[in-house]
């Protein structure tokens, strides 16, 4: 009984050993893509940088360390288009992080990608990200329920507790609002071809509408065959070949 007992030990310890000399090599592995693709970005091999980047997150996933490097070896190689939708796929990830929103809105403005400033409501709703909105909401709610539930212990009422509801009804609603909206941005597509074309209808003979520049964010609404109906930042619509197009967040369409 003892040996086999010791037996079982020794082997558990070997596999403990294996285990960890695997993570490590592959944590090493992992390291030495991201110092490869960042030497190739320094002596200017920009298609290089984006191979070993490419590399690194088909084989851990999106970090926005990475993605920023990856974004910036797009822009550098001109390709503008998937340059912006890694620096977006960033921003999902560390939303505040200064560099990121620099280099995009440096590219963005280098490209002519301006777009026009949000009025009023839209940008009232845009003061907060969906996070912040949700949580608004959230809070809203909470703050409610706590009331309702202290007018009935303490019997408060009058027009003091009816403005109190007024008035929480109405935040909600605006937080509500503002979620709905900025969760219809949340999730858009990047125009990655340099002559993509907005159709009248999802046919490849079909009229023009005008060009969209490469770069575009434009917000999905629905799939026909190889075309997607889109709507783009300046409220253009139309249809754009599929393959134009790559999303920032995987999403599936009706």
């Amino acid at each position: 009984m003892k040996s086999r007992r010791l037996c079982c030990i020794i082997l558990i310890t070997l596999s403990m050993l294996l285990c960890r000399s695997a993570l490590s090599q592959a944590g090493a592995g992992e390291e030495q893509l991201f110092q490869q693709g960042n030497e190739a970005y320094s002596r200017g091999d920009y298609q290089q940088a984006i191979a070993r980047y490419e590399e690194l997150t088909a084989a851990v996933g999106f970090s926005s360390g990475v993605l920023f490097n990856l974004a910036n070896s797009y822009a550098q190689a001109g390709k503008i288009g998937l340059a912006v939708v890694n620096y977006e796929r960033a921003l999902r990830l560390a939303p505040t992080d200064s560099d990121i929103i620099g280099n995009l809105e440096m590219v963005r403005k280098e490209s002519g990608l301006f777009v026009s400033e949000a009025a009023g409501a839209d940008r009232l709703f845009h003061f907060l990200s969906l996070d912040q909105w949700a949580v608004f909401a959230l809070l809203v709610l909470v703050g409610f329920t706590f009331f309702q539930a202290a007018t009935v212990k303490f019997r408060l009422g009058g027009k003091t507790g009816a403005g109190v509801r007024i008035v929480c009804i109405l935040l909600f609603c605006l937080a509500v609002t503002g979620t709905v909206i900025r969760f219809q941005g949340f999730k858009p597509a990047v125009v990655i071809a340099a002559d993509a074309r907005l159709l009248i209808s999802p046919f490849t003979s079909a009229t023009s509408v005008g060009a969209i520049q490469e770069g575009r964010l434009v917000y999905p609404q629905k799939n026909h065959g190889p075309f997607t109906y889109v709507r783009d930042e300046t409220n253009r619509q139309g249809w754009i070949l599929s393959s134009s197009l790559e999303t920032v967040v995987a999403q599936a369409l009706p």
